[in-house]
């Protein structure tokens, strides 16, 4: 199974969630598909939204949809948020509304890194992407070049990419493992936590609880209409039961190490 992976990182992030009201921009707190999949594509030089309004999806996803990701955040609680505010002048934040061309006072929020921002992001090649795409990305990959600039949600945050790793890849074959990656938890099938009866409960055990979980609604995905589909992820030091291992794979580097499971999504 050919599987390997870059870094990519920067200071501060914007993840824009769309359902954001119109006194503050919001953000998610974790780097989602859609998100990845437009990084890749600035890596390739693949364009985003075409100027023809009759498409509704970029480029990058028409190119990538189908190539299975897994994203291993590099921090353990929520980033740090700060509010911040600027002026758009350009006329094209309101020209839905009464105020077309008028300027707007725009307050977002802003992820911030401690000291930076940081994911891995592996890709499973499983010959559902063009040859020739992948192995041009592995060697943007390897010499650490991109064709597009990178950023992080806006082109003010710029990120970069670094410590491209290839792996050996074999499928799940434990029920209870933990998880190092994102894990997509919305089917009931899926993932579930243990859960911990009368009788079986110990006030002094600890493992089963240990160490951190976050939750998130994510997007994974686009509809045919363009709008994000979304559901449940978690990010989690607990072991989770895996009802369903479709996905889920044991990685260990080329060069040796321990041994980790991820889901590609």
């Amino acid at each position: 199974m050919n599987v390997f992976s870059f870094d990519i990182a920067g200071d501060m992030a914007f993840f824009k969630k769309n359902d954001a009201n119109d006194m503050v921009y919001t953000s998610y707190n974790f780097l989602h598909k859609p998100v990845t999949l437009g990084i890749i594509g600035a890596i390739l030089g693949i364009s985003g939204y075409s100027k023809s309004k009759s498409n509704q999806h970029p480029d990058f996803y028409t190119n990538l949809m189908d190539m299975k990701i897994a994203i291993l955040p590099h921090y353990e609680k929520p980033l740090k948020k700060v509010i911040t505010g600027f002026n758009n002048a350009s006329g094209l934040a309101s020209r839905s509304t009464k105020k077309q061309g008028e300027t707007w006072q725009i307050r977002e929020q802003i992820l911030m890194g401690e000291p930076e921002i940081r994911y891995t992001v592996i890709i499973l090649n499983n010959d559902s992407i063009q040859d020739n795409l992948m192995s041009n990305l592995k060697h943007l990959l390897k010499n650490r070049e991109s064709e597009y600039p990178l950023y992080f949600g806006k082109n003010e945050f710029f990120a970069y990419h670094e410590k491209y790793q290839e792996y050996e890849a074999t499928p799940l074959s434990d029920t209870e493992a933990s998880v190092c990656s994102l894990i997509k938890t919305g089917d009931e099938n899926t993932t579930i936590f243990r859960e911990t009866t009368f009788e079986n409960f110990d006030p002094f055990e600890r493992t089963s609880n240990k160490g951190y979980t976050i939750f998130e609604y994510l997007p994974y995905d686009f509809d045919e209409r363009g709008f994000y589909k979304k559901d449940m992820f978690v990010l989690t030091q607990r072991e989770i039961i895996i009802k369903d291992k479709t996905g889920f794979y044991t990685l260990v580097t080329k060069n040796g190490g321990e041994p980790f499971n991820v889901q590609f999504i």
